[in-house]
């Protein structure tokens, strides 16, 4: 959820025109001013909004917040189109903010960005996983790609009317983010069906999650390299390396354990069986010999695998407080915003 809302937060901020009013303007410098004294007002109250919503905010007071936030959306979509006469008939710039607010109120209902439902992912096949995977990353690069689009018709209209407006042409800050929590869902969701694998003696199935894993561990250390140059904050790139080279530590380490526990907890069922069914005479004590084996075995692999949750426990903290401090520090936009066009 957190996630998800920090896009709305961003396309607030950035495109959120709620108060333009029906009125016959002087020129299109007055029109322009009008988008660009809301973009700077929402800016300034959402601001510390964001914060809060990047911090640990009850779910419930964060849908109660969600939901009214895509129908104001969808208000000001419904005003845009009642109201809003452009320039000289001129309404393309409007146009495109209504296509963005759209895509955006569309993501709202859907939540095909939200990128915390690990438990709930993880229990589907691997097929729907992956099907998912990639919805989530196309709808990412299908909704900045809109708002790409928005900020082009911007500078369009601009440029149609003699002025120039600043716009937006490269990754955001949440764009950014975006992928760099997607990368860190990934993981998660895998790694989530892992540990319940591992509740059970399964090594197939096993050895096919970690295959998976492995697969996604390597293209998440690609991507990140790939996104490392975007910010000179470091923070998220290095806390995802941190992530997936324990993940990929993780399962070097707890693989062998659990194999040696399948082994012997299969060799032990034979025994037992023979003991109780006093097909082969076992001594006692010899049976009670292999009872402390497996016991120790078995001991070994699950105190190893709870170790490892507690220290990944600490590490999924510490990777929230990095999302969370990395949003504080670069939310600023580059004070691109400050004024919407070059002119006073």
């Amino acid at each position: 959820m957190k996630n998800l809302l920090k896009i709305i937060v961003f396309t607030w901020i950035l495109f959120c025109s709620s108060i333009l009013f029906a009125q016959n303007y002087r020129n299109a410098k007055a029109y322009i001013n009008d988008f660009g004294k809301n973009e700077l007002f929402v800016k300034e109250s959402l601001m510390e909004y964001s914060k809060s919503i990047i911090d640990f905010t009850p779910d419930s007071r964060v849908n109660t917040t969600l939901e009214r936030i895509y129908l104001k959306l969808e208000d000001i979509n419904e005003n845009l189109l009642r109201n809003d006469r452009g320039v000289d008939g001129d309404m393309t710039l409007r146009d495109a903010f209504i296509r963005l607010n759209n895509k955006t109120i569309e993501l709202l209902k859907n939540k095909s960005l939200k990128l915390n439902d690990y438990q709930l992912q993880s229990g589907l096949d691997y097929s729907e996983i992956f099907k998912n995977f990639a919805h989530k990353e196309l709808e990412i690069s299908k909704y900045y790609a809109e708002i790409l689009a928005y900020e082009t018709a911007k500078k369009e209209f601009g440029l149609k009317h003699k002025i120039i407006i600043r716009s937006f042409n490269k990754r955001n800050v949440f764009e950014y983010n975006a992928y760099q929590n997607l990368i860190f869902y990934k993981i998660n969701v895998l790694d989530d069906k892992l540990v319940q694998l591992l509740k059970y003696r399964d090594t197939d199935k096993v050895m096919e999650c970690i295959n998976f894993m492995s697969g996604i561990a390597q293209e998440s250390l690609v991507k990140t390299d790939l996104l490392k140059d975007d910010y000179e904050d470091q923070s998220m790139v290095e806390a995802n390396i941190e992530f997936v080279n324990y993940i990929i530590q993780q399962n070097e380490t707890l693989l062998p354990l659990f194999q040696k526990y399948v082994t012997v907890y299969e060799d032990f069922q034979k025994i037992k069986k023979q003991f109780l069914e006093s097909n082969t005479p076992i001594k006692v004590e010899d049976y009670n010999a292999e009872v402390r084996r497996y016991n120790e075995i078995k001991n070994t692999f699950f105190d190893a695998l709870y170790v490892n949750q507690v220290k990944k426990s600490d590490l999924i903290k510490r990777w929230y407080i990095t999302n969370s401090q990395f949003l504080k520090n670069n939310i600023e936009f580059e004070d691109l915003y400050e004024k919407f066009t070059n002119v006073d």
